[in-house]
């Protein structure tokens, strides 16, 4: 399976970060600096809006521009934590909107940072029962759980959803799977308050003990390295984060940026699409082997090695 076309939708207001900062009591100085750690000087945000509405307005943007982008898929993965309804499911809902085949392979799973890597193994899984073209809706309209969150958390998380296209083809998709699971509430979210709490040294102390380690033992187990992937996909955290991760493989990509959601935040399960729709000229550089690295909430971790084969990569405003 090769991923063959990209979209990501995103609202169309834009939130500046620096006037929070300051408006939580920072000063001058300090919202400076923070801004310049954490890389992100704006945020999306979707609010009032909720996720299925946000979602099928920009699924209808892209059938109008594309009207068989979605045709022959059989297979639907929505990957959130901001869902604003349990019953029916979404991935059910698109397979009916765009009129798909009964046998349709749809679910929904309720997974952030390392959830697109889910997606892809599942997508893998599935590859091996005859699947021939795959849709994955990945991210979240995090405004719903950080509006009320303390301003070190708030100023991270924007809103975005990515969808990925996968079709059959020759290649593999090579995943990797890690978990952990987190009793002490270092990325938490209740439905009962729908507030978010992040232990932000926890968070970074995690990711930089056990994300280099996880993409060094794949490299040796696969007798490849770094350079062997064009596109080195990182879960955009935040700049310091990736820096941090980067520094630590002593490798930067040589085709863009490490980090690129800086107008836009993180967007969970999303934040890999969302980097990947932010490389200009993506869909003329031809088929390029991607490592692709998701992390956090869980607390889980894991990589997949996939090929991208881009069409169309584009940004939708919704």
């Amino acid at each position: 399976m090769k991923l063959t076309h990209h979209f990501l939708l995103l609202p169309k207001t834009s939130v500046d970060v620096y006037p929070l900062l300051r408006e939580a009591g920072r000063t001058h100085e300090d919202a400076l600096k923070t801004i310049g750690v954490t890389g992100i000087a704006a945020i999306r945000c979707a609010q009032p809006a909720f996720l299925t509405p946000f979602l099928f307005d920009g699924l209808s943007a892209v059938h109008a521009i594309y009207d068989d982008v979605f045709v022959g898929v059989d297979a639907i993965i929505v990957v959130s934590q901001s869902y604003d309804q349990r019953i029916p499911t979404i991935s059910a809902r698109i397979q009916s909107k765009f009129n798909l085949a009964s046998t349709t392979f749809c679910i929904d799973l309720i997974d952030g940072c390392s959830g697109y890597i889910k997606a892809l193994k599942l997508i893998s899984l599935l590859a091996q029962s005859g699947l021939k073209k795959a849709l994955i809706v990945a991210g979240d309209l995090n405004d719903c759980m950080t509006h009320h969150a303390d301003i070190g958390t708030k100023i991270l998380f924007g809103d975005g959803l990515s969808l990925s296209v996968l079709e059959s083809d020759h290649s593999v998709i090579d995943t990797r799977l890690f978990n952990h699971g987190d009793h002490h509430n270092v990325i938490a979210c209740s439905f009962s308050d729908a507030m978010m709490s992040m232990n932000g040294f926890e968070v970074f102390r995690f990711t930089r003990q056990v994300v280099p380690q996880m993409i060094k033992s794949y490299l040796s187990e696969t007798n490849t390295s770094l350079t062997d992937y064009p596109l080195f996909g990182l879960h955009q955290a935040s700049k310091l984060v990736v820096s941090t991760i980067c520094a630590s493989l002593n490798h930067r990509n040589s085709l863009c940026d490490d980090f690129l959601c800086g107008e836009i935040g993180n967007i969970g399960a999303g934040s890999i699409g969302a980097w990947l729709s932010n490389i200009h000229g993506l869909d003329k550089k031809g088929p390029l082997q991607m490592l692709a690295v998701g992390f956090g909430a869980g607390l889980s971790w894991g990589l997949a090695s996939l090929l991208i084969d881009i069409k169309k990569n584009e940004v939708i405003h919704v």
